[in-house]
């Protein structure tokens, strides 16, 4: 499995390849978006799969090749590899205050969606990490550039180097998410800062920490935050209880470290996933561009086409490597080291948080460390409250 490290780890063979897939899933939120996605997986890998999901179901899923249930408690007391959760996270929280409780005395893998918490409600993710580390549950979250066989490629690359320095990154994350015309854009969203720009937030965190050694370090010379927004423009404003950011372009400094981003739903947006890092290793310049856009995948580095699968299934992805990494990273580590764990996921949301008060107040946000911006207080309930 080229560009996969746990294919050279000991134990390791052909045979883990075909079969690194649960045996079965439990999704909560099917019908949704993103639900869809893992259910149409699971459906053609003939996954076991369970589905807890109040809305009608799809005219195009055969209602035997899964089992429906009605009964939310009984569906999170399925014994199942893998539980979804793939809904909004206030409609995910009663699932997830369940099977919480139930890991304490049984163990539990959990695929968690972001945002972590809603905006208005930041405190839920103290509560959750605090939950996920007082039970035997194993939770990571579907960001799902980090579970993508190309970023481990990337990883690969920058760490071949005995002295690596990235010197600017730069990220774009867009669609047109307003266009009348597309069913998927009368689903409601949140501040794009929370829902998309966390995606490209949670990718720099999780190579910067990789290449240095832990997340601590890439704060050690605190961040700096600068952005502009403009509002969103559904094509149903009239589920929406308050305005919402529907484009994001910021400017991010770590240290030396100089990160441009552009998140875009508005109109007319390309439909883009791309990277681009840029430094020196042992001496000599990099570039490393990539593209994460199903159907047109590609990497490049220094100009040379790393030759990917352009239409690799994201989603099947995000399962396959959740299950390598429980069979062979384990739970322990999981849930301490440097993955989408919950405590990973926290700083992503402390981030957006900052993101959007940044563009929200067209000011500068700085932050000295990791403990700061574990404190930082977007002051969005506030915000809306007083209607600005």
């Amino acid at each position: 499995m080229e560009g996969d490290p746990l294919a050279e780890r000991e134990g390791y063979d052909e045979e883990d390849a075909m079969t690194d897939l649960p045996d079965s899933i439990a999704i909560a939120g099917a019908w949704g978006y993103i639900g869809r996605k893992f259910l149409d997986v699971a459906l053609r890998q003939r996954i076991r799969t369970f589905v807890y999901d109040p809305g009608p179901m799809p005219a195009d899923i055969d209602p035997d090749a899964l089992t429906r249930l009605n009964d939310e408690s009984e569906f999170y007391r399925l014994p199942v590899d893998m539980f979804h959760l793939a809904a909004h996270p206030d409609q995910r929280r009663t699932g997830q205050q369940m099977l919480l409780e139930r890991a304490r005395f049984e163990p539990l893998a959990i695929l968690n969606e972001k945002p972590m918490a809603s905006p208005e409600s930041p405190e839920d993710c103290d509560q959750l990490v605090a939950g996920a580390r007082d039970s035997g549950v194993c939770m990571l979250y579907d960001f799902p550039e980090l579970y993508d066989p190309l970023t481990e490629r990337i990883i690969e690359h920058l760490s071949s180097y005995r002295d690596v320095q990235i010197t600017g990154i730069s990220m774009c994350r867009s669609k047109d998410r307003e266009a009348p015309e597309n069913p998927r854009n009368y689903k409601r969203m949140v501040p794009i800062q929370y829902q998309e720009s966390v995606h490209c937030l949670a990718y720099v965190l999780f190579v910067l920490a990789r290449i240095r050694g832990s997340l601590d370090e890439v704060f050690d010379e605190g961040v700096g935050i600068r952005a502009e927004s403009e509002p969103y423009s559904p094509p149903n404003p009239e589920i929406y209880p308050y305005v919402v950011d529907g484009k994001c372009s910021y400017q991010l400094t770590l240290g030396s470290l100089a990160i441009q981003g552009l998140t875009n739903f508005k109109a007319g947006a390309e439909f883009t996933k791309r990277r681009v890092l840029c430094g020196r290793g042992d001496g000599q310049p990099f570039r490393i561009e990539v593209e994460y856009l199903e159907g047109q995948k590609q990497l490049k580095i220094n100009g040379a086409d790393q030759r990917v699968d352009p239409c690799a299934n994201s989603y099947e992805s995000v399962l396959r490597t959740f299950t390598r990494w429980r069979r062979h990273v384990g739970r322990d580590e999981l849930m301490s080291g440097i993955y989408p764990n919950p405590a990973f996921a926290r700083i992503t949301y402390q981030l957006s948080s900052a993101l959007w008060r940044a563009g929200r107040a067209r000011s500068a946000v700085q932050l000295a460390d990791v403990d700061q911006l574990l404190k930082f207080d977007a002051g969005f309930r506030e915000s809306l409250r007083i209607g600005r």
